[in-house]
């Protein structure tokens, strides 16, 4: 007994060595099978590359070090696991033993197909590419395939070896033991090029002073996605290592990557392109200054043009130069002939900057594979539309990055004006970013839905005829999906566009009235809280007024009642002296997404299941209540929860949540705020500081609980209060005192409130399954007797009788249809069987009363040999209970009638475990059975344990 106590005492300290060593918020993220798991891990041994930096490597001192290895102190601080360094002298050397199992781990590895098959892999914690990295001489590598016939120096055992060989089995591959030895071969010409993590290579090419004789050539399709790899006999640890890894904060990423990550990536461009750059640009600059004289020439040639012509040019000036979104005029051979101010202000290039349409790809798009893409896929568009004799080019979303760096996600659409193609940009990168953040509810957001006018005229188009003129335009403005008008002073329409027409819900343009002002006898408007809207209030009349702006309004049809929500943004048109010539709108339905926002709020700010107010909300309006008054808090607690998940699911855990918020609904009065406040809290907020109102109110709850009655069981909770005074105390401290006044009355109801539910759950399983009853009672029986041939104490002959009774209490959890089965399991079947003991564990272990007791049910179907379950426990590290209990279960299970076996003799089955001694049974306790069994009577009739229990 006292080696038995010894062992227990170790399994006490491993844990609480956990508990300490680790951090405690982390610690509540597992389950109690991973604290166990934690509590009993031995240190593990640590595959470290030395010289792999910054990524992994060793230090002067020989120390691990690098970005990996600090990854491993972050999750070693939070679990408090042990990583013990491997010291080899180099990875190639220790690749195998990592491969077979003797070495547990590594801290920074891909995933291949060789490594698959033995080794299992966390999340990835940085993506790098792998890079080309050729001589000075050699310029830009677009693929792999072009290094065909070339001698390719790849790091032995890396990754990089490994997809190479599969894929591109014409390359003349070159192992070499590390990427110090790869570049030392490339600058020497041994080697045309190595094929490397992009940001290893580039470190190693500075430490090695090699950065003016070799280079980044290219990049690959392959990513170096870095994750930390166990071997399969470790992989139960490598769930707890990525809980670890989704705990270490972007902050902490951060910083790490600030630590170990200092090199940037490098891009090179041949000095003879820049030159050719520079020319063309020199080239373009003077042609668009001649051509820029020319067009000055020729206005001064044509001030005699029509009047109403000119009007329209100032018009479409305006609106070009004016524009809220960018544009660009160019001609059919790529030039750029004009752009706006927006699109200077939005993509930071100066005017006259970017004069040819390949210098805009090289800018905006600096990775090659995605320029390549964007302009097949650009130029294809334009085809298109030429092909099918369209006015316009469809919208087409890109990724751009400006010149400041920053990266922008633009809708990019177009007209042919003549000569020249009106290209105009969308600033979708919110709207995006708002649609991922929503989820995909919605295809298109509020965000940015300023498509203006884009129409633009030449001097070729000053010398067509105004109606000419007027079509271009309208094949410019018909082509936008949102809808545009155009007003004059007297709030004339001079254009509105299809789009116009579908939001307005006009089947033709002669419904459309002629003037804005006889809108208001077809039309409504509302603000966001109903009221009507004055139509000075309209975005047309606001623009006409002079403002610039954005709005938003419900607009209802009089005839129909339909009604929307409209997004508008509007703005005056003006000619060069100031002078109102008209104003413009571009407007949107954004009902849906409105909806959905709407929808998005409530989800936030409600529980799923109850439909009670989140803990989220709940936070908020605490701290708006914090110096607004006095007020009270109350918790509400379930007892037992836990408890009920583990025996009958949580399908009636759910129900439990469920019923207990229909009853602080029905007990609550007006003025009274209810949130599920944690997995089975609840919270009360009420306003003042009156304690009667208080506890009249948790009285209701507690008397209307007595009365729900889920699968046997009574609904139990607990509940605390405490009342704020304004500027007495801060929040955390009064909803500390209401927590404290809760665990106060919590600890007086919960030891006997678990207690009944332990005999509810025994007594569930009985009436599911009345063999079981029969079965328990005999292995009880069995295994006094076998604790007294063994003389053990009557204190532990007593705990052995109730144990046994309660092995099989976690097939609670197990289907009743499984348990009553009358022919063999299936595999699934007999593994939810095998699940048995671990239920029963945390059955137990959550009384005081049965807690002790729990142990012996966890192991009792551990094997002497470890080849058991659950935990595959060996000899005496299995407790001498569970062995008892184990014998004397296999004996009755062997010698009992089954529906679907027939009882063996009991000779038969006295042989079976005597075979099975030091395999399956304890010798000592099998020698107390053989010895003692033909002396054993099993007897009928209810034990005063069993009475008491049950």
């Amino acid at each position: 007994m006292n080696v038995i106590r010894l062992k227990l005492l170790v399994i006490l300290l491993s844990l609480s060595s956990i508990l300490f060593a680790s951090d405690s918020s982390f610690l509540s993220t597992l389950s109690d099978a991973e604290i166990a798991l934690l509590a009993q891990q031995e240190p593990l041994t640590v595959l470290v590359d030395p010289a792999w930096e910054p990524l992994e490597y060793l230090d002067k001192q020989g120390n691990p070090t690098g970005l990996s290895y600090a990854y491993l102190q972050c999750i070693s601080s939070l679990s408090g696991l042990t990583f013990i360094p491997v010291e080899e002298a180099s990875w190639q050397d220790a690749y195998d033993k990592l491969l077979s199992g003797e070495i547990a781990m590594t801290g920074s590895i891909s995933k291949t197909e060789e490594r698959e098959a033995t080794l299992r892999f966390s999340e990835p914690y940085l993506t790098v590419p792998l890079a080309i990295i050729a001589g000075e001489q050699v310029g830009y590598i677009g693929s792999l395939a072009e290094l065909e016939g070339k001698r390719v120096a790849v790091v032995s055992h890396y990754a990089a070896q490994e997809w190479l060989a599969r894929d591109y089995p014409n390359l003349t591959l070159v192992e070499v033991p590390s990427v110090s030895e790869g570049l030392l071969k490339v600058s020497r010409g041994e080697c045309f090029a190595l094929v490397e993590n992009l940001l290893v290579a580039n470190h190693y090419r500075a430490k090695l002073g090699l950065s003016r004789k070799v280079k980044v050539v290219g990049t690959t399709a392959y990513m170096n996605s870095l994750s930390i790899a166990v071997h399969e006999d470790y992989a139960s640890i490598l769930p707890i290592i990525n809980k670890a890894l989704q705990t270490i904060d972007s902050e902490t990423r951060e910083r790490l990557y600030r630590t170990y990550l200092p090199l940037q990536y490098e891009r090179t461009v041949q000095r003879s392109t820049i030159y050719l750059i520079v020319g063309l640009a020199l080239i373009v600059a003077v042609i668009l200054g001649f051509w820029i004289w020319k067009l000055i020439e020729e206005v001064q040639r044509r001030k005699a043009v029509e009047k109403e012509l000119a009007d329209s040019e100032i018009k479409f000036k305006q609106l070009f130069s004016n524009a809220p979104v960018p544009m660009v005029l160019l001609t059919h051979e790529g030039k750029v002939a004009s752009v706006n101010d927006a699109w200077v202000t939005t993509f930071g290039f100066k005017h006259g900057e970017i004069n040819d349409i390949d210098i805009w790809y090289e800018k905006v798009y600096p990775d090659p594979t995605y320029r390549i893409q964007a302009r097949q896929s650009w130029e294809a568009a334009v085809e298109e539309s030429r092909r099918k004799k369209l006015h316009h080019i469809e919208s087409h979303e890109y990724t751009l990055v400006a010149a400041s760096g920053t990266v922008l996600e633009m809708e990019i659409s177009g007209a042919f004006l003549d000569r020249f193609l009106l290209i105009t940009f969308f600033d979708i990168t919110e709207r995006n970013s708002s649609m991922r953040s929503l989820q995909g509810l919605q295809e298109q957001t509020e965000q940015g839905r300023r498509i203006i006018l884009n129409a633009l005229e030449d001097q070729k188009i000053a010398q067509q005829s105004l109606a000419q003129s007027k079509a271009t335009l309208d094949a410019a403005i018909n082509s936008m999906i949102d809808s545009v008008f155009i007003i004059d002073p007297e709030s004339r329409f001079i254009l509105v566009n299809k789009a116009f027409l579908r939001y307005y819900r006009f089947s033709e343009r002669t419904e459309c009235p002629e003037t804005l002002n006889a809108f208001s006898s077809l039309f409504e408007a509302y603000d966001s809280q109903g009221n009507l809207l004055d139509k000075q209030k309209w975005a047309g009349f606001q623009a006409l007024s002079g403002k610039t702006g954005d709005t938003e309004y419900t607009v209802v049809k009089r005839e129909t009642g339909e009604r929307w929500i409209g997004s508008y943004s509007y703005a005056p048109i003006r000619d060069e002296q100031n002078v109102l010539l008209g104003a413009v709108v571009v407007c949107r339905d954004v009902t849906e997404i409105r909806a959905n926002q709407k929808k998005l709020i409530y989800q936030r700010n409600h529980d799923y299941l109850t439909g009670l107010y989140s803990r989220a909300y709940f936070e908020h309006k605490l701290q708006r209540l914090e110096h607004a008054g006095a007020f009270t808090l109350a918790l509400i607690d379930i007892n037992g929860l836990k408890l009920i998940n583990d025996s009958f699911g949580h399908d009636v855990g759910d129900s439990m949540l469920k019923a207990t918020a229909q009853i602080l609904r029905k007990c609550s009065t007006e003025g009274t705020t209810i949130a599920r406040y944690g997995g089975d809290e609840f919270v009360f907020l009420l306003p003042g500081d009156s304690v009667q109102e208080t506890e009249a109110l948790l009285a209701c709850v507690e008397e209307r609980s007595r009365e729900i009655r889920i699968e046997s069981f009574r609904l139990s909770i607990s509940s605390g209060y405490a009342v704020k005074e304004v500027g007495k105390e801060r929040l955390q401290e009064t909803l500390k005192r209401a927590e404290d006044h809760l665990q106060r009355n919590k600890i007086y109801e919960s030891a006997s409130a678990k207690n009944k539910s332990i005999g509810l759950v025994i007594n569930s399983l009985f009436a599911k399954s009345p063999r079981e009853l029969q079965h328990s009672r005999r292995v009880s029986l069995l295994s006094v007797f076998l604790a007294k041939q063994l003389h053990l104490s009557e204190s532990d002959i007593k705990r052995i009788r109730i144990a046994a009774l309660l092995h099989d209490i976690g097939k609670i959890g197990i289907n009743e249809s499984i348990l009553n089965k009358p022919t063999r399991l299936e595999d699934n079947e007999r593994d939810a069987v095998k699940r048995h003991p671990e239920i029963g564990y945390r059955i137990l272990s959550a009384s005081v009363e049965y807690s002790d007791l729990s142990l012996s049910v966890l192991e009792h179907h551990e094997r002497w040999d470890g080849t058991g379950y659950p935990r595959g426990l060996k000899g005496e590290a299995i407790s001498l209970p569970a062995r008892i209990i184990s014998v004397a279960d296999s004996y009755d299970a062997m010698t009992s009638e089954r529906s679907y076996k027939k009882p063996l003799p009991p000779e038969v089955a006295i042989a079976e475990i005597k075979r099975c001694s030091g395999s399956m049974y304890d010798p000592a306790v099998v020698s107390a059975f053989l010895s003692s069994i033909s002396q054993f009577r099993g007897q009928d009739g209810e034990t005063q344990e069993e009475s008491e229990l049950f």
